[in-house]
């Protein structure tokens, strides 16, 4: 079984972008990775995680949903914006 994900959580945490990235491993088990990328734009960051997680064959089409306050959107264009980069 190939690395599969699941969903990609994005937020901004002291001026910089967070991206949470769950996925399957290639047992089937949950696992989830937290990158901080240097920037305040959701898109570029989303953009660098899905590049690096390409090159680790990662593949899918998760729900990728930005997180304000408690709150969890779905942002159709950060999502198209993932997707594109990785790839899928």
């Amino acid at each position: 079984m190939e690395p599969r994900l699941d969903q990609v959580l994005v937020w901004l945490e002291q001026g910089r972008a967070v991206v949470q990235v769950e996925y399957f491993d290639a047992l089937g088990k949950l696992r989830r990775e937290t990158f901080h990328r240097p920037t305040r734009d959701l898109g570029r960051a989303l953009e660098e995680v899905a590049h690096l997680l390409a090159g680790e064959g990662m593949k899918g089409r998760p729900r990728v949903r930005r997180k304000q306050g408690g709150r969890l959107r779905v942002e159709l264009e950060l999502q198209e914006c993932f997707w594109k980069a990785l790839g899928s």
